[in-house]
């Protein structure tokens, strides 16, 4: 069956990264299995709100060595109920090689980069690649808008221009975790509205198995279009995974069987420093 991975972000093999260092001096960096070292996220744009709901990190790196990306999606209508995610283990080697290569793209520099926004760029609702580095002392933040969308277009500065083409670079030259394991999150953040529109092709209904009630459980998020946000963990959280696995995006779900009316469910799985509904 072919598949879609859930980034554009270009795979790369892991042992071009063992080769790659540079014999220059450690990088220090967290070292916990919860702590983020490097995260590329891209979000925003012109978008459903379910789909920012939904969206995950295209690549997380994390203290221990950790890599988690979006894993392959069936090319298939519905797609499902919550998006897989892969877990793989970069050697302390090939984690200072990509930390050498961010130094040399310039991105370990401290105070804000340049990368124009909107009216510069020249593209209207284009999405927001966000690059997190939290090593060599500092954690910095970049935002560009539009990456690999605008470059070279609109009122963008040379420099603009440079420092646009050195972060595409340096996120498209991220390694991939090819041979990773399937990611089991230990807790998700479920967003639940009443369900909407009519009920298409394969949106069978799905018994919400867990004892907290469905139609009155959760809080709104500022950001999350008006639904309510749940944070479940735990035992509960392995017993809707299980559901949600035999479930689909356009699935209807019940509060209790045969109950009415029903609700629209969208379910995002949690990275190990990510804590209930904060990501929402």
């Amino acid at each position: 069956m072919r598949t879609l991975l859930l980034t554009s972000i270009l795979i790369t093999g892991l042992s071009a990264f063992a080769s790659a260092a540079s014999g220059t001096d450690p990088i220090a960096h967290p070292t916990s299995a919860n702590k983020v070292v490097l995260r590329v996220s891209t979000g925003g744009g012109f978008v459903a709100p379910q789909t920012n709901l939904r969206a995950l990190p295209a690549f997380t790196l994390f203290g221990n060595g950790a890599v988690i990306v979006p894993g392959p999606v069936p090319q298939l209508f519905p797609g499902p109920a919550i998006f897989p995610l892969v877990r793989t283990k970069l050697s302390e080697r090939q984690v200072q090689a990509l930390l050498q290569r961010a130094r040399r793209a310039g991105l370990l520099v401290r105070g804000p980069i340049d990368y124009g926004d909107m009216g510069a760029v020249g593209v209207s609702d284009g999405p927001t690649t966000t690059l997190i580095v939290n090593a060599g002392g500092s954690r910095v933040t970049r935002q560009a808008y539009a990456l690999g969308i605008g470059a070279g277009h609109g009122r963008l500065t040379a420099k603009q221009v440079k420092t646009r083409e050195a972060l595409a670079r340096f996120v498209a030259g991220l390694p991939r975790g090819l041979a990773g394991a399937r990611y089991a999150p230990r807790a998700l953040a479920v967003y639940v509205a009443a369900f909407q529109g009519s009920p298409q092709p394969g949106a069978r209904p799905v018994v919400w198995p867990l004892t907290r009630d469905l139609a009155t459980t959760g809080k709104p998020g500022a950001t999350s279009a008006g639904y309510r946000c749940i944070a479940i963990g735990g035992a509960d959280a392995k017993t809707l995974l299980a559901t949600l696995r035999r479930a689909n995006e356009q699935s209807q779900w019940l509060a209790r069987a045969g109950a009415t009316p029903t609700y629209q469910v969208i379910a995002r799985p949690l990275l190990p420093d990510e804590v209930g509904c904060k990501t929402a």
